[in-house]
């Protein structure tokens, strides 16, 4: 199972409190979704986490999945896959 959360000011969320911020979370959650889709079927068997950092410095991380799935993970949100 793959989770997304978000992060913003060191904290973690599974839903922002304001609700013009978890518009743009969720609208980022359902694109992020949209862009991984071929990898679903390999992403299936992950245990991973998704965190999208919405700080200063906006970022994904990516955590607990395996090297592989990770790398296709970065190549497809680089659009080199």
């Amino acid at each position: 199972m793959v989770q997304v959360t978000y992060s913003f000011n060191n904290r973690e969320y599974f839903q922002m409190e304001d609700s013009i911020l978890n518009q743009l979370a969720e609208s980022a959650k359902h694109l992020l979704f949209a862009l991984l889709e071929p990898l679903e079927d390999i992403m299936a068997s992950e245990n991973g986490k998704i965190c999208i950092n919405l700080d200063q410095h906006p970022k994904i991380e990516l955590e607990g999945f395996t090297n592989d799935i990770k790398l296709q993970i970065e190549l497809t949100l680089r659009g080199d896959a």
